[in-house]
């Protein structure tokens, strides 16, 4: 029975990656409006998603009620980040921007509270089965570029059904934001935002710096990309599991760590050999990306650094739990400004990924020093 539950969720997890792919592939083929628009704002909103799942991994359950608590610090500092963006998306003259923002915000909020009552329960076949349906009807969402080719309202008519379905199911999920004895602090906030900037930087301020070609492009092989992270994760749940429950990296743990990272290695290197059978397709170069030397550089680098971070984000999670999220800043900080630099000076796509994936590098080396000297 439980090689058939994983047998199911590891088949939900793939089709739910195949119709979050095909969502971008559709939009691309259709030449909807405002696509790099709806990229931008799903990069930012991804920074305040992250908190939300932060939040889950210091969250306490009791008598079946999932108990989420942020300090008033760290809700004024979100709210103030928040409308910074806002008032950044007005200065340049784009309000309904500003609405789509604030939503975008909303159905985050609402997605990951529906996640977090799996995870924290253990569910991973409930989880499957939800990530996989959201994934099924946002690509049914497509189906009113009958009355609008403006994506950005096609996404406004599928948020709109998920806060519907919110609201009729938040108290069967159980999740209250109360106090608990380890709240979402200041610095653990710090910790989160900067975190999420290594990986979403590039993606932000590219809707800036790149052409909208180089900008989707980059955007769609990231996403291919992100195919690891979700391998990864289903790989590394039960290690993380027990290393939440032991607050630190066992050996048994560095060991099955170190046999994930083989395979996904192995798993890349077949991958490429399927990208060069891609290169045939028509349909892939025009509407997806085109395979080329740099674009397939790309994809490499943009999969070893995730591959990486699955890596490193164990000791990372682990000095995040002891309570070392000021550590972690002091680690994160000059890492991101590093980043910020190569992709101020230049607006290639190699440079571009090679830079996240040597940040990746840096990032484990200095984790794992902080881990051996406050945890190990």
């Amino acid at each position: 029975m439980k090689r058939h539950n994983n047998l199911t969720i590891y088949i939900n997890y793939f089709f739910a990656f195949l119709f979050s792919i095909s969502f971008l592939v559709v939009v691309n083929y259709l030449g909807l409006e405002n696509y790099e628009k709806y990229i931008l704002i799903l990069s930012i909103s991804t920074i305040f998603a992250s908190t939300i799942y932060s939040s889950s991994i210091k969250s306490e359950i009791k008598n079946d009620i999932i108990k989420i608590d942020f300090t008033n610090n760290s809700i004024k500092i979100l709210l103030v980040i928040a409308l910074s963006i806002c008032f950044y998306l007005i200065h340049r003259g784009n309000y309904f921007l500003v609405f789509f923002f604030l939503l975008t915000i909303l159905y985050e909020f609402c997605y990951h509270l529906f996640a977090i009552s799996f995870i924290k329960r253990n569910k991973t076949l409930g989880h499957s089965q939800f990530v996989l349906a959201t994934s099924i009807f946002k690509n049914l969402s497509l189906l009113f570029c009958i009355i609008s080719y403006n994506l950005l309202n096609i996404v406004i008519i599928f948020y709109v059904f998920y806060f519907i379905v919110f609201i009729f199911n938040y108290k069967k999920i159980n999740i209250n934001l109360v106090s608990n004895s380890k709240p979402l602090n200041i610095f653990d906030l710090f910790y989160v935002l900067i975190g999420s900037l290594i990986f979403q930087l590039d993606k932000i301020i590219g809707e800036n710096l790149l052409s909208k070609n180089n900008y989707i492009t980059y955007f769609l092989i990231f996403k291919f990309a992100s195919s690891f992270q979700i391998l990864g994760s289903l790989l590394t749940q039960p290690i993380r599991n027990k290393m939440i429950s032991i607050e630190r990296v066992s050996d048994e743990i560095k060991k099955k760590l170190s046999k994930i990272i083989f395979i996904l290695f192995s798993l890349l290197i077949i991958s490429n050999f399927f990208l060069f059978i891609a290169a045939k397709i028509d349909f892939f170069n025009l509407y997806i990306f085109k395979i080329n030397f740099v674009n397939l550089m790309v994809f490499n680098f943009l999969a070893l650094s995730i591959i990486t971070h699955i890596y490193n984000s164990l000791y990372i999670d682990t000095l995040f739990i002891n309570g070392y999220s000021k550590t972690l800043i002091y680690i994160y900080l000059p890492i991101l400004i590093l980043i910020l630099i190569f992709l101020l000076l230049f607006q290639s796509l190699l440079i571009w990924s090679l830079i996240i994936f040597i940040s990746q590098i840096l990032l484990s080396i200095l984790s794992f020093i902080k881990y051996k000297k406050y945890v190990q």
